[in-house]
């Protein structure tokens, strides 16, 4: 019960997270003035990782031990989902996410802005879906 505990909480830490992300925090980068924008950048990456990293990178343990060993009653089914939700999310940041702000720590990019914005939305549905997927598991 700890296990889905833990999963329940990490799903909707990181929900809650990436709906703030998209709602305010990518819309509002267009808004940083050119000359600041590179500094802003890198502030920006090192505050957020360390919000974001601890949870993200915990979720993968507590999704494959869910997996490995579901609780009584729950359906394997649902913790492939809920892995595939974590997979989905952190692939995604790292794959597309990570080097997108990387490029933009270089220097602003309107494409790479908008890649950010628009394609947050996935992170968005994968986080959502698995904090529905955390509750099915714990109750």
């Amino acid at each position: 019960m700890a296990l889905a505990l833990a999963n329940l909480v990490l799903a909707a830490y990181m929900t809650g997270l990436i709906w703030f992300v998209g709602v305010v925090h990518y819309p509002l980068f267009a808004r940083v003035g050119r000359a600041e924008w590179a500094e802003y950048e890198r502030a920006h990456r090192v505050r957020t990782t360390v919000v974001v990293a601890p949870a993200m990178l915990g979720q993968v343990p507590v999704a494959l031990l869910l997996l490995a060993a579901p609780p009584d009653g729950v359906a394997s089914a649902l913790a492939v989902a809920n892995l595939a939700c974590v997979a989905v999310a952190l692939g995604s940041t790292g794959l597309v996410f990570g080097p997108a702000h990387a490029r933009l720590e270089r220097r602003w990019s309107d494409r790479d802005h908008r890649l950010l914005a628009r394609g947050n939305w996935l992170r968005v549905l994968a986080w959502t879906a698995q904090t529905s997927f955390a509750v099915g598991i714990a109750a």
